[in-house]
Parts: C-alpha cells; sequence; structure tokens
C-alpha cells in the first residue's frame, strides 16, 4: 500500500473526512465514491498508483464525514456545492476527478458547471442522474412527501455481530468481496449498545423531493470539457446511468471490463483502472 494517511478538511458547515494516497507531491486528484459508501473505496485502485496524490472523501452523510442537519434532506448537487469547498480548502485551482457511481454523477455535474477547474475525467459504473420525464414529475413529488414523512420515525436496525454487517455488505443489491466490505465497513461502521449500525445519515435512504429531467443532465453533459474516461462493468449497470449520455460528450472514451458495479474495489480491474490514471501523472 502506498502512502496512506486519513486527515480532515473544514469546509463551511461541515466536518469532511478524507483518505490522501501517494506522492503528496505528486498531480492531484479527487476521488468520488457512490451512495452509502466510503472512501475506502478506493484503497485497491490506490495500490497500483504512482505519481499521484489521490485524495478520497467521505461525502457529507456518510462514512466519518458530518450529517447534514436534521431537516435538511440530501441531494446530488449540495455535494457539487461541497466539493467546490473542498478544493478551495485544499488550494487545489484544478484537479482530475475520479468517481464511482453516485461519485461519478457528481464529478459530471461539476465538471460541467466548472468546466475550467477539471483536468481529467474517469467515471466508473455511473455517469449522470437519474432522469425523470417532466410530466411524472409533480406525481413523483407527491410520493416522496408521503414516503418521506412515514420514514422520520424509522431507525437502523443495529446488527449483532460485525459478521453480520460484513455478510450483509458482502451479499448487497451489488455484491462485493470480503476484503473490499472489510474496507468499507472499517470507516462506515458504528458500534454501539444494540449492536453494529452504519455510520451513513439514515435520511440518505429517503426519495429526492426535486429530481433531473433528461434535458436538464443533457446541458451539464454537454458543457463538460475533460477528456473523460468510462467505464462500463459486464455485470453492471451501464443501461440506465450510463449509455444514455455518452453521445452527448465532448470526448469520452468508453472501456468496458469484466466485473460488476463495484469493479475497482477488485485487485485486477482496479491495477488496469490504475494504469490509465498513472498516465496522468
Amino acid at each position: 500500500m502506498p502512502n496512506k494517511v486519513s486527515f480532515e478538511i473544514q469546509i463551511p458547515g461541515y466536518t469532511v473526512a478524507a483518505i490522501e494516497y501517494g506522492d503528496p507531491n505528486g498531480a492531484p486528484m479527487l476521488a468520488l465514491h457512490g451512495w452509502l459508501d466510503n472512501a475506502a473505496s478506493f484503497d485497491a485502485l490506490a495500490q497500483n498508483l504512482t505519481g499521484i496524490r489521490l485524495i478520497a472523501i467521505d461525502l457529507i452523510g456518510h462514512g466519518r464525514s458530518d450529517h447534514r442537519p436534521e431537516v435538511m434532506p440530501y441531494y446530488i448537487w449540495d455535494n457539487v456545492t461541497d466539493l467546490h469547498a473542498v478544493l478551495d480548502a485544499l488550494s487545489l485551482n484544478k484537479v482530475s476527478l475520479i468517481g464511482h457511481s453516485m461519485g461519478a454523477s457528481i464529478a459530471m455535474l461539476f465538471a460541467g458547471a466548472f468546466p475550467e477547474k477539471v483536468d481529467h475525467l474517469m467515471l466508473i459504473e455511473g455517469l449522470a442522474p437519474l432522469f425523470y420525464d417532466e410530466e411524472d414529475l409533480p406525481q413523483l413529488f407527491a410520493d416522496a412527501v408521503i414516503k418521506r414523512s412515514k420514514m422520520v420515525s424509522k431507525t437502523l436496525r443495529p446488527y449483532l455481530t460485525y459478521e453480520d454487517a460484513i455478510q450483509a455488505r458482502m451479499n448487497g443489491r451489488w455484491p462485493v468481496s470480503r476484503e473490499a466490505a472489510e474496507a468499507l465497513l472499517d470507516r462506515g461502521l458504528s458500534r454501539t449498545e444494540r449492536g453494529y449500525i452504519w455510520s451513513n445519515d439514515p435520511k440518505l435512504m429517503m426519495p429526492s423531493l426535486v429530481r433531473f429531467s433528461f434535458s436538464q443532465i443533457s446541458s451539464f453533459v454537454k458543457s463538460v470539457r475533460s477528456e473523460a474516461i468510462v467505464i462500463r462493468g459486464s455485470n453492471g449497470a451501464a443501461d440506465s446511468i450510463i449509455n444514455p449520455w455518452l453521445g452527448e460528450f465532448y470526448h469520452a472514451e468508453v472501456i468496458d471490463m469484466e466485473g460488476g458495479h463495484h469493479l475497482h474495489l477488485e485487485p485486477t480491474p482496479a491495477a488496469l483502472l490504475a494504469e490509465r490514471i498513472n498516465q496522468w501523472a
């Protein structure tokens, strides 16, 4: 494992937990994990980097970072605001961005809003937020209001043992190896008197009240000026979250790889991805 240091970044209103890997004088890159994951999502990839200063953050509400206030919902665009603040706090005027799933969507939105601040993009099993037909938005809004009101009083069900939590993470919707699960749980699990619970804010499970339409997302994708590498797993989720946007990019290279939605957590795909990233040093 290359140099690995855990640290905190202070941004307005929040403390962001982070891991820095590799050469502190290397080419700066920020890594953004997927929904309900954390910065450890990039441990395997970081093992193969050279000449790179990789900073992986726990997005707000995830891992060891602060949660949003109790009455404040989670929206993906707020992560773009957080990312802008992180760059300011680190005195970085321009970086490369690596994102997985939801993190890839955040990276793309940021690159579309601030094209002058992004050097390279690697989007792993993700590209843009989900989109919805505009005529469906009023009903989706109403459904979300009702569902959120029912979820307010719900609490997390604890796992009685650490092994129970490991098995749950290994066998979730997108399965991962035991090694990957252990890395994620190191930052994403808390021990309480009742048992083990996820450190993530439970509000992350609530449906969004406001959503994007196709044309809104398209405007962001078209605004990106970084050359992007888009990674699709053979058993991933490309049909719904990647393929609709490939024709909208200024320039995108698509690489198809064997693996599932979390392929970057596995040694072989991670090494191949790192080879491409090392070319940016």
